[in-house]
């Protein structure tokens, strides 16, 4: 059993692999990976146990694979973990499950100003399938970055960075620990409407600011990103260059047409079903991911040995 409070309730810290939950799903097995990188993840622990942060019943031997698989050298996953540690204690992460509000339902505070800025289909944080991973939409032009950095201080990027991406994280801790399968989240980028004029140098130099304090806090959390329905210009420069590019980094990232390429919606099927993939990308869901059911968790009853689906 785990500490962690999403956890709660489940007495199995991980359990066996599930059975795949279609034919694209691939996630390797977290025992199998545990058992094959047991040296290192033992190494690492090691150099842990004396940190006053550090709790075993949170910081596992899957807590530590993570940032084991994400560096391959140990001095730097050890760094990286104390630096987590100091993050998720500074910033109270380990305290609540805040799965039940994805970030575009937050209705207070500074993560409420800044999305109040853009468009109200700029960004939704879903999770369609209860044993899969997390799936974000992100319409980069109901992003308004001009508008953001006129209006907003410094101080508003980091909460609302932290919270999207804990809430992925808990979800896919949550996923991976109940299915058995190391599993990650997806972002489905619509590049529809972006132009050069729609960037600001200002706003990806907070973003970039934030998201290099987070770095090393959240390893093995993105699978890949697909940029879809680019401009003309993108679509021309990525066709040329994405032939020379390693297997490794089309995979993680891709710019693709999924409602006019039947190949590119079916790289889109290993991370989500026809059913729930919004029909602007090709599926057959007609509701906007703004709009879709609160997300659901399966949760054991160890008194009857039944799972029942519940609501966070």
């Amino acid at each position: 059993m785990t500490s962690w409070p999403w956890m709660k309730g489940i007495s199995e810290a991980i359990a066996d692999p599930i059975d795949p939950v279609c034919p694209e799903d691939d996630r390797p097995s977290v025992k199998a990976l545990i058992k094959e990188h047991g040296e290192k993840i033992a190494k690492i622990k090691a150099a842990l146990v004396d940190d006053p942060l550090y709790e075993e019943s949170k910081h596992d031997d899957l807590w530590i694979m993570r940032f084991w698989m994400s560096h391959k050298k140990s001095q730097v996953a050890i760094d990286a973990a104390k630096h987590s540690l100091a993050f998720r204690k500074e910033h109270k992460l380990d305290e609540q499950d805040i799965r039940e509000v994805p970030t575009q339902n937050v209705k207070d505070g500074k993560i409420r100003e800044f999305l109040d800025l853009w468009e109200e289909d700029a960004m939704a944080f879903t999770h369609p399938h209860p044993k899969r991973g997390v799936i974000a939409f992100l319409k980069f032009a109901a992003m308004n970055q001009h508008t953001a950095v006129e209006t907003l201080t410094e101080d508003y990027w980091l909460p609302l960075f932290v919270y999207c991406t804990e809430w992925t994280h808990q979800w896919l801790d949550y996923v991976t620990r109940t299915t058995g399968r190391l599993t990650k989240s997806v972002r489905i980028a619509n590049l529809d409407g972006v132009g050069m004029s729609s960037m600001s140098r200002e706003y990806m130099k907070r973003t970039g600011k934030v998201l290099g304090m987070m770095e090393d806090c959240y390893p093995q959390l993105l699978e890949s990103l697909f940029a879809c329905n680019p401009p003309t210009i993108i679509d021309t420069l990525w066709s040329l260059i994405s032939v020379v590019l390693p297997k490794r980094i089309i995979n993680k990232f891709c710019i693709m047409h999924p409602k006019e390429n039947l190949k590119d919606r079916a790289r889109l099927y290993k991370h989500i079903s026809e059913e729930d993939l919004p029909d602007m990308f090709g599926g057959n869901n007609p509701i906007g991911p703004q709009d879709w059911a609160a997300p659901k968790v399966v949760v054991h009853n160890a008194l009857t040995g039944i799972e029942d689906e519940v609501e966070v």
